[in-house]
Order: structure tokens, then sequence, then C-alpha cells
């Protein structure tokens, strides 16, 4: 572990750039055909770490004993997880989106209470679920006179994506150890894109697929960027770190995210929703920085 000190905070910010921009590139590729759109950017990405690992000549899918976990990848993260995701995105801006997905950490601590040993339900994190409660609950601005019904399932379905990508996070903490993270995306989001393109091809209006150079570029880099350089980056990083702690790098990307979207889209944030994001963002990050501080006291002492 020692020799990775010095590159898993370098790690870390490199993620956290990389997945502060996906969400305005998914936002301008979805179009009205979103589990097509998700369908093409995970084949494209698994075929990439297929070509990788043949290169490598490494195993190009994991061994039979983590089918469980890949399977969980595959159809928990990305299908379930992006392809509600996406939908959701035809009507719920990219900020918005980054943001709800902060509470990724809160889910996660549920699962991990249940499946980790060393990973229990503690007084911070029931301070982070309520205030994620909370500020889920002026994000979606229940009461508001000009509420979208269509944004309001949209940001429903994104809620119950997260709670869909967060089991597959921890059983990979769990079982995952020994998983080489490359094989293990390459055969999740394989197994994810066949799904997506399923459904794509019944639900979404495939014969209206936007084609333009914008969303076609944006699918790319999401594609080789987002989803096979960053998921593998992030499971190599969630094999040596806590994965509660892993996944406080979601607290960072809403800002990210809401100054490209602001920047690039025109996107902004309504009083309600703005107040409903400090309310998550503190409540998730505050916890972990008081206990980051914590230690750093006690490691140095008295004095």
């Amino acid at each position: 572990m020692k020799k990775y000190l010095s590159i898993i905070p370098l790690s870390y910010f490199i993620l956290i750039l990389v997945w502060g921009s996906t969400w305005i590139a998914i936002k301008v590729s979805v179009g009205d055909t979103p589990f097509i759109m998700a369908a093409l950017r995970f084949f494209l990405a698994g075929l990439v770490l297929v070509i990788y690992q043949k290169i490598r000549k490494k195993r190009i899918f994991p061994e039979r004993k983590h089918r469980k976990v890949v399977w969980a990848l595959g159809i928990g993260n990305f299908f379930f997880g992006y392809g509600l995701t996406y939908w959701g995105m035809q009507y719920v801006n990219s900020n918005v989106t980054s943001i709800l997905w902060a509470t990724l950490p809160v889910m996660i601590v549920i699962f991990a209470h249940r499946m980790l040993e060393n990973e229990k339900i503690n007084p911070a994190s029931i301070f982070s679920l309520v205030g994620s409660l909370i500020g889920t609950y002026f994000i979606f601005d229940l009461q508001a006179e000009t509420l979208d019904s269509n944004a309001t399932k949209g940001m429903a379905m994104i809620m119950l994506s997260i709670v869909a990508a967060a089991y597959p996070n921890v059983l990979f903490k769990r079982d995952g150890q020994d998983l080489d993270p490359f094989a293990a995306n390459a055969g999740a989001m394989l197994i994810g894109a066949s799904l997506l393109l399923v459904i794509g091809l019944i639900r979404d209006p495939w014969q209206t697929l936007d084609l333009s150079w914008v969303s076609v570029s944006a699918t790319v880099y999401l594609a080789i960027v987002g989803s096979a350089f960053g998921f593998t980056l992030y499971f190599w990083l969630l094999g040596r770190v806590t994965v509660v702690k892993m996944s406080y790098t979601t607290f960072l990307i809403p800002i990210l995210a809401s100054i490209w979207g602001w920047m690039i889209l025109g996107e902004h944030l309504t009083s309600s929703a703005f107040l409903g994001a400090v309310i998550i963002l503190l409540s998730v990050s505050l916890p972990e920085l008081f206990r980051s501080q914590i230690g750093r006291i006690s490691k140095a002492g008295p004095g």
C-alpha cells in the first residue's frame, strides 16, 4: 500500500476532473433515445477494455468465481444505474443530476452496514442520511407552482438509479479484492450495454437517433474517458481505500458539473435547488472532513 500513497491523491483528483465533465456530455448526447445512447457508450467502452486486455495479454473476462460481482456491476451499475439516469436526464439538467448523485455515499453506507464488517452506520452516517434527504426534498421542490411533472419523474428515476448502483459497489469491495478492474469493467459494461440495447430497441424511438457530431463526440468521450478509463480508475482506487471514503469523491464532482453546465448549457439552479445542493454537499462532506481532521490530530499527538 505504501508505494501507492503518492499516486492515490493524484488519482482522486483526475477522477473528479473526469467525472465532473461527464454529466454535461450525457446531457448533450442523450436526445430522446436514452437507452440506445447509453448502450452505445458502454459497448464502445467495453470494446476498448477488451482490446486493452488483449494487448496486455491478460484475461479478457474475470474468472468464474467472480461471476456474481461482474453480473451485479453489469445489471446494477450499468443497466439500472445508468439506464435510469440517462432516461431521467431527458428532463433533468446535468447540474441537478450530478447533485443527486452526490447522495451515493449515503446509499453505499446503508449497504456497507449490512455487507461489510468494519463499515457500520454511525452518528456521522445518520447525519449524512438525514441531510441528504432534506436536501433532496428541496431539489424536488414539490410545492413549487411551476412544478414540471416530467422533471419530477426524471429525478425520481435518477434517485432509483443511485440505489441500484450502490449495491454492486459494496459487493465489489467485499468480494472483488483480487479482481482485475479492467476485466471486471469489460464484462460488466458489455452485460449492461446488451440489456440497455434490448430495452432501447423496444422503448426508444430509434428512428430519431441523433448521430450529429456533437452527440457522437460526447458519446465517444463518455465511452473512452468517462467509462473505460474512469470506472477502471475508480475500481482501482476502491481496492485500496474504504468504500465509504472512496464514495466521497462525489461531493466535489457536482461543483465541477454545475460550473460546466452553467458555462456551456446556461443551466441555472433555482434558489430551492441551490439550497438543497448546499445541504446535500455539506451533509455528505462534513463528517468525512471532520473525521480526517481528527485523524491528523490524533496522529500528531498532544502539544
